[in-house]
């Protein structure tokens, strides 16, 4: 893949991220049982990908001990990472969670270092002490104000599918360079599903469909065909020509991506639900940033590089 189609992806990537947390947001709160939510749109999302195999995407060619890696990979996408997700986003403002998965670059760093049991440097590891404040800024565990304590229950679930999709992109890059990116995220996507069924379907046949919004309708569909289905194949596509920390930094321009849009939104009063735009939230996305693209854009010799 070169340079220019890379950036094309990760742009396209960033717009779809900046319109799931503001869509994602009116589904997440209008669907009560967060359970029925994670399964309707992986539900979705595994039918789009079944209809697609076979023509746009190749049939599952995995040995048995690939099938495996599969299924882990699919219990970190839908039980760990996009229920967490869901839980959490109807718990706090949309900046929050663009602002979080900004961290994916240095969890996937960190991953790697863990893994090769080999610490970052000490300069790192000061450039993410600079981040883990930004995080404790943003979530001010010093004020009693109510709407910011919800927030924080809501910010803590955001922060566990961010580290859930932190593993998922280091376990995913080996076995998407073997095969191709649109069966294992196909594959995958459909394993959690099936794990996550006995959860999910008495969740989804209970569930009232009649008395959602179209807001929620709106934010339902496009996290089952753009979060789910075209950003999923993006993400692994890219996963298959770079490495894991090149493909997260896209990740880096998230929240100031869709920060901007909600501003925009809420002047405009388009969007009404409330927003975290305050000074400690700005002063929390500067040392968050600052710290993980000080780490990026000075890579030491341990750092990955595809392998």
């Amino acid at each position: 893949m070169n340079r220019p189609l890379a950036y094309v992806f990760m742009a396209l990537h960033i717009c779809g991220a900046a319109g799931t947390y503001i869509l994602g947001k009116a589904a997440a709160t209008g669907f009560d049982n967060p359970a029925a939510l994670t399964f309707a749109r992986a539900a979705g999302s595994a039918l789009i990908l079944l209809l697609c195999t076979g023509t746009l995407i190749p049939a599952p060619r995995f040995q048995a001990r690939e099938w495996a890696r599969i299924c882990f990979l699919g219990i970190l996408l839908i039980p760990l990472n996009q229920y967490s997700f869901l839980v959490g986003l109807a718990r706090t403002a949309p900046s929050h969670p663009a602002l979080f998965y900004a961290l994916t670059p240095m969890g996937v760093l960190c991953l790697h270092a863990l893994l090769r049991r080999k610490w970052p440097s000490r300069r790192d590891m000061i450039r993410i002490l600079c981040a883990l404040i930004g995080v404790a800024v943003v979530l001010r565990p010093w004020a009693a104000d109510a709407d910011l304590a919800s927030w924080r229950t809501g910010d803590l679930w955001i922060m566990g599918a961010v580290a859930s999709w932190v593993i998922y992109t280091v376990a995913a890059a080996p076995i998407c360079r073997y095969h191709s990116p649109l069966t294992v995220t196909a594959w995958s996507l459909i394993a959690g599903t099936l794990v996550f069924s006995p959860v999910g379907v008495p969740a989804l046949i209970r569930f009232p469909f009649a008395a959602l919004s179209p807001d929620a309708w709106a934010g339902l569909v496009w996290m089952m065909l753009v979060t789910s289905v075209i950003m999923m194949l993006i993400w692994n596509q890219l996963l298959r020509h770079l490495a894991p920390v090149q493909v997260a930094i896209s990740a880096n321009v998230q929240p100031l991506a869709t920060t901007g849009i909600v501003f925009l939104l809420s002047a405009s009063g388009l969007l009404t639900t409330d927003q975290d735009l305050a000074l400690p939230f700005w002063i929390g996305m500067l040392l968050i940033c600052y710290g993980v693209v000080a780490i990026l854009v000075q890579p030491n010799e341990d750092a990955p590089h595809g392998e």
